[in-house]
Order: C-alpha cells, then sequence, then structure tokens
C-alpha cells in the first residue's frame, strides 16, 4: 500500500503539472485568465511535476523511503494550510480547492496509515 500511495501521488502530481505547464490557467477552474496568473501557473507546473517526480523516487527502491514520504506528504500539507490563509484573509476560492485542500490535508495521514500497514506486513 506505501508503494501505491507514493506512485499515485507521483503520477497525479506529474500529470497536473504538465498540465498546468500546457493549459496555464485554462488548465484548473476558477483561474483568472491574467497574463501574469498564467505566466506564474506555467512556471509551477514543472515545479509540481517535478515534486511528483520526488515521490516516485522515494518509492523506486525495494522499501520505499518512508522518512522522504513523509516530508513530501508534509509539504503537500502545507501547501494546503497556504489554501486555509486564502480562506481567511480572502475567502473561498473556486470549489474544485476544496477537493485539493482535502487531497493535501490527507496526504499526511494516508502516508502515515500506509507506512504503519507496511511495518506490520514484515
Amino acid at each position: 500500500m506505501l508503494r501505491a500511495v507514493g506512485r499515485l501521488t507521483g503520477w497525479a502530481c506529474i500529470a497536473i503539472g504538465g498540465i498546468q505547464l500546457v493549459g496555464g490557467t485554462r488548465g484548473e477552474p476558477g483561474m483568472t485568465d491574467d497574463a501574469t496568473v498564467d505566466s506564474h501557473v506555467r512556471f509551477m507546473g514543472p515545479v509540481f511535476a517535478g515534486y511528483g517526480v520526488a515521490w516516485l523516487d522515494a518509492v523506486a527502491d525495494d522499501e520505499p523511503n518512508l522518512d522522504r514520504m513523509r516530508l513530501l506528504a508534509g509539504l503537500m500539507a502545507l501547501g494546503g494550510i497556504g489554501r486555509l490563509a486564502t480562506r481567511a484573509t480572502l475567502g473561498r476560492p473556486h470549489r474544485f480547492h476544496d477537493l485539493l485542500l482535502a487531497v493535501e490535508l490527507a496526504a499526511p495521514v494516508l502516508t502515515e496509515v500506509a507506512g504503519h500497514r507496511e511495518r506490520r506486513r514484515r
């Protein structure tokens, strides 16, 4: 299960990053069609894809690197905390971001559950 969580997260991040690079603001619901925002989204797309590569690398060995996965999941949760800061200061974004927020805050929990199951299995 641990390897599956890492692979799913990694490939999803790579796909999302690719969509952001190619589609810019058109790739995500609720984005404003503004050259500055589009430029930022297209820049961050490859960065997010690289983050996905890091997830895949963390599960590439025979034994997934749980410490690295925890770090990556923590970074994702920090992104979710950033979304909460937006809600507190500017209001609720497009409802699509509710799904993203849920995934970002669930990542550390899923990683820990999968890590615990992996340790019990051994």
